[in-house]
């Protein structure tokens, strides 16, 4: 059975060899990205003042969440940009956590308790299309309004804002939608009916924005999603991984961590399961 998730299928559009690598393979590299332990340690400190506030807790110092996330991250090789350096990092992420406190009082929405009296933070959801197909996801958190209504909410860590467009493209909204829809009876809600991103702006002195929140996918929308993870699935069992170039300005491989391998066979750098390793060659 093929379960595919929000990341997979982003990394299929982009390129299904990298996709094959990383999910299929599971090859991983050994050093760690800083960005991606920064998000970690930024969503540690932002879910702890959710949970908090939701379950009538005192809030703990958020900044010493963040940097203690932030240690355990960082606990090996990580890689930083040439405009990065440790200590950037963490007064920035010190200050973002702090800010967002703020900034979700502002935004007026509350986290959804569910049926069983738990906030509705870091769900992992999943959901069965058919016998060979499946999606699973883990969300930041559902929120309501005054009004009632029902949001998925993103958390993200982001070097630009997101446009108003890309929300209503974005297949992990859509991915999320879907899995909490399927999941409404345990999650004690009818349905899904706004979807949103609430970024926080890498900054020496970060920005926090409100959520930017449109309205849920139609009917037509998720059919056509439907479709495009039965052609991933498709592709799958027919075995096609094939490298995506693109054009120059959008090249992506430049960025993939798979980029010596795929282009040269070279392993350096990569941690690759041993029973995987005779499956590296792929027609």
């Amino acid at each position: 059975m093929l379960t595919l998730s929000a990341n997979k299928i982003i990394t299929a559009d982009t390129c299904a060899r990298m996709m094959y690598y990383r999910y299929i393979l599971g090859i991983k590299s050994s050093v760690k990205a800083a960005n991606l332990a920064f998000g970690s340690a930024v969503d540690e400190a932002c879910m702890t003042y959710l949970l908090a506030i939701s379950i009538g807790h005192t809030v703990p110092d958020l900044e010493a969440v963040f940097f203690d996330k932030w240690e355990s991250e960082t606990d090996g090789e990580v890689s930083y940009s040439s405009t990065q350096t440790p200590k950037k990092l963490v007064d920035m992420g010190k200050k973002m956590v702090s800010s967002f406190a703020e900034a979700w009082e502002k935004s007026g929405l509350m986290v959804l308790i569910m049926p069983d009296g738990s906030p509705a933070l870091q769900l992992k959801l999943s959901h069965k299309f058919s016998d060979s197909l499946g999606l699973m996801g883990y969300l930041d958190l559902l929120a309501m309004n005054d009004d009632g209504e029902i949001i998925v909410i993103d958390l993200k860590t982001a070097a630009a804002t997101y446009g108003e467009l890309f929300l209503w493209q974005s297949d992990q909204l859509t991915t999320y939608q879907v899995l909490v829809d399927a999941n409404r009876q345990y999650l004690g809600i009818d349905k899904v009916d706004k979807l949103g991103f609430m970024c926080m702006l890498k900054r020496v002195t970060p920005i926090v924005e409100q959520p930017k929140i449109i309205p849920a996918r139609t009917s037509s929308d998720i059919a056509e999603f439907h479709q495009k993870c039965k052609n991933i699935e498709r592709n799958f069992s027919q075995g096609c991984f094939d490298k995506a170039s693109r054009h120059a300005f959008n090249n992506p491989c430049e960025m993939c961590d798979y980029k010596q391998l795929c282009t040269f066979g070279e392993t350096e750098g990569l941690i690759i399961p041993d029973d995987k390793k005779p499956l590296l060659q792929v027609a």
